[in-house]
């Protein structure tokens, strides 16, 4: 019946139809959602990146530059001389000025008088920035508007953007301000009529290196005048290498707010700016792919798949060029989800349910065969197959399978023995067997305990084993569950363990860790607690640590130690690191904007130290928030994996070249040796507070406090005690001339709110 329902007959597509039904709606929900953004991003990036397209030069910039602050010796440009630049612009018969300038901080400035006069002589030939306190897509909060003495006549537009994935991507054409439209620059710049609040993506094919620029030192001496702005838009803005209005733009290092503004008004000159979302790509890809998993049965899928993604990117450069922007990563994971999917059904069909190597029926060939009912699944593992593979020379890997194999078979009882590739064996026992289990592995460890002999090698090898004896679940299912028990019999060293509902729950939350962990730092159950340092002898707030959270909703409070360590084996330890980085770095500029400077620390992983991305990531966030990079700290716990990795070592340098200081984290607990604290040249020492908290009574952990101490002051480097909990520890460690304290007497780890108040209750340690 089912055959008779669709236009391409079931039997001759490769996947079935509920398979590539599940791709699409996959790749829908990659479209509604900024999953496949990436993909879209990267074009995008490339295509700035080989930018030719010259602007009109309609518009000029006059900055004030890195020549203009020499000029002044790197003093900030004078309101007064503002004036005399808006002045001097109109002298010089420009069509219009845009002012890139907040006057917030200056409007008790006597001289902004001379500015709201030279604002009068422009008429309505001005614009005044609006800058946005807050926006999201088309809805700004605004805290600041150019004061009244500014006059009417003069404009307002808004300059502002949104940042993803730390660039600029999309600027608006107008955003709405407690229901007024206020136009961007851009609009103004095009001469735009607006009706709506609505946002454009940026067109990257313009070169900004044709932009005219004009140092405002040369405007002010004279140099520059009517010959170079006489009928022109001038915007007048900040652009030296120093100004906090620099942002990137894909494809190019960081620039100048103006000259995205520039570009954005260039391209909304040559159209309408249109965007096609990501409907269109997929529907064209959905109809090729599906005709090519039809025709030969999907001889020529991956020739048309390889095609389609080519067009795909074809399609997007040159529509992108006409202002249609389209979003082709969806249509690009329906590519990568039919190509996964028919690539695996390939590899099943082609695949023989036989090992290769012993000769046994494989694991594929127990989860087909018929349900195993009340039968016990036995799985073992030979421990640390992968080092005996390595080890044994030539094809003495596939002797060890043979000799395991006979031993396997003794106590399989009859009954089939399947082999995996790698050193895993599994067999059914019957039920009316199940009591004899326990003896029989006993049995069969024992017959393990005398070495195998391969060639000239004897090799000993150790057995472990699971047990699945539940009735629930599929062949596939209960396997796994065997599997995973064994896997626990190698951590736990144990001769066998059995599967068991606590350890299926522990294995539900490793398996869907990755989702779960989206889950909570979307939905806020992951957070940052902050834990101050003190310096001892003054007692001044000196730095605050930043400490990840996890509270979820059903197990509660999660250790850092366990959900760490499952981020690290999930490799979602990135993602995890990023977002208590920016939580970090925001909190410590906002306490910089309260007047609290301290050193903020992050602990990182060391297995994100041969990320090559890490250290320019961190430095997009210090500039993106306005925090000098010397009030980051980064803690490493001591391990050997630093000392053993080139690129671990080039990251630390990178960081210390950026003026980000180091830490070594939990010293004392790791494989300390002199050379690996002079590799990494650490700012600062913490002393593993299991030393700190004990050494009152342990003579032998008072040495070693003792001497990290003076180790660390040798080095240059600053120590620090954790887990300070009582008065008389801390007046030790002020004894034996320690640097800071952290611990629960001196603040516990706390929201970033409760920090700001118990800090406020505190004025003295404002001051350090």
């Amino acid at each position: 019946m089912l055959e008779t329902c669709v236009p391409i007959p079931v039997k001759s597509l490769i996947i079935s139809w509920r398979t590539i039904g599940l791709s699409l709606l996959l790749s829908v929900v990659v479209g509604l959602t900024s999953v496949g953004e990436p993909v879209d991003r990267v074009i995008e990036a490339s295509i700035g990146r080989v930018a030719w397209r010259p602007v009109s030069g309609e518009t000029v910039v006059v900055g004030v530059d890195d020549k203009t602050l020499q000029s002044l010796q790197n003093q900030e440009l004078t309101v007064a001389n503002h004036a005399k630049i808006i002045r001097a612009i109109n002298a010089a018969g420009a069509k219009r000025l845009f002012v890139d300038f907040s006057y917030r901080r200056r409007l008790t400035d006597p001289d902004l008088l001379k500015v709201a006069a030279a604002v009068h002589q422009m008429g309505d030939r001005i614009i005044l920035a609006v800058p946005a306190a807050k926006i999201q897509g088309t809805e700004v909060k605004v805290d600041y508007w150019p004061p009244a003495s500014m006059g009417d006549r003069a404009k307002r537009a808004c300059i502002c953007w949104e940042y993803e994935f730390w660039q600029v991507w999309r600027v608006p054409l107008a955003v709405s301000v407690d229901g007024r439209i206020l136009p961007s620059f851009a609009a103004l710049l095009a001469n735009r009529p607006l009706d709506k609040p609505s946002v454009f993506q940026l067109d990257y094919s313009y070169d900004t290196s044709t932009i005219k620029e004009y140092s405002a030192v040369d405007l002010l001496t004279g140099r520059v005048g009517a010959k170079e702005l006489r009928g022109k838009d001038v915007i007048f803005a900040p652009t030296n290498s120093a100004a906090f209005d620099q942002h990137f733009l894909p494809g190019h290092d960081t620039m100048a707010g103006a000259y995205i503004h520039l570009i954005a008004g260039e391209a909304l000159k040559r159209g309408t700016p249109i965007d096609l979302g990501f409907l269109p790509g997929l529907a064209l890809t959905f109809v090729a792919m599906v005709a090519s998993l039809a025709f030969r049965r999907g001889r020529w899928f991956v020739r048309v798949a390889f095609a389609m993604t080519l067009a795909l990117i074809a399609a997007k450069v040159a529509l992108s060029l006409s202002l249609v922007s389209t979003q082709i990563g969806a249509a690009c994971f329906l590519i990568a989800a039919l190509s996964a999917n028919v690539s695996r059904t390939r590899r099943r069909d082609s695949a023989q349910r036989e090992n290769p190597v012993s000769g046994l029926p494989n694991f594929e060939a127990l989860r087909s065969q018929a349900p195993f009912g009340s039968a016990t699944v036995i799985a073992a593992k030979v421990v640390n197959f992968e080092d005996l593979a390595a080890f044994i020379p030539g094809d003495g890997i596939g002797q060890l399978v043979e000799q395991v194999t006979r031993r396997l078979q003794l106590a399989s009882q009859g009954t089939v023995l399947h082999h995996d590739l790698d050193g895993t064996f599994a067999w059914l026992v019957p039920y009316y067997q199940h009591s004899q289990i326990e003896g029989q592995l006993a049995g069969l460890a024992a017959l393990f305990n005398a070495p195998l002999t391969i060639g000239e090698l004897r090799v000993d090898v150790a057995i472990a084993f699971g047990v699945n004896d539940e009735f629930e679940g599929s062949n596939a299912q209960r396997l796994a569950a065997a599997l995973v028990a064994a896997e626990q019999s190698i951590r736990a060293r144990a001769l066998w363990t059995k599967y068991t509902p606590r350890e299926k729950e522990d294995a539900g939350w490793q398996l869907s860790f990755h989702s779960q962990l989206e889950d909570a730092l979307t939905g806020g159950d992951i957070w940052v607690a902050f834990q101050p340092q003190y310096e001892i002898a003054s007692k001044r707030l000196v730095g605050i640590e930043a400490l990840v959270r996890w509270t979820h909703p059903t197990r509660g409070p999660i250790p850092p130690d366990e959900f760490i360590v499952q981020a690290e084996k999930s490799q979602d330890i990135y993602r995890l690191t990023l977002f208590v980085m920016d939580q970090a770095i925001r909190s410590a500029a906002q306490l910089r904007e309260r007047g609290i400077s301290a050193h903020m620390s992050v602990n990182l992983s060391a297995t994100l130290l041969d990320h090559r991305d890490l250290v320019g990531t961190i430095r997009v966030m210090l500039t993106a928030h306005h925090l000098p990079p010397e009030l980051l700290t980064i803690e490493v716990t001591e391990t050997a994996q630093i000392e053993n990795s080139r690129e671990a070592r080039q990251t630390l340098a990178q960081f210390r070249r950026a003026g980000i200081r180091l830490s070594i984290d939990d010293y004392g607990t790791g494989q300390s040796n002199l050379e690996y604290l002079t590799e990494i040249e650490a700012d600062e020492i913490k002393i593993d507070k299991r030393f700190v908290m004990t050494m009152r009574d342990s003579q032998r952990n008072l040495e070693v406090v003792k001497s990290t101490i003076e180790l660390a002051h040798r080095l240059g480097a600053v120590a620090v005690a954790e887990g300070i909990e009582d008065a008389p520890t801390l007046a030790l460690l002020e004894q034996l001339g320690c640097d800071i304290g952290q611990g629960y007497l001196l603040g516990k780890p706390q929201l970033f709110s409760e920090l700001v108040n118990s800090l406020a209750a505190t004025p003295q340690s404002r001051t350090a």
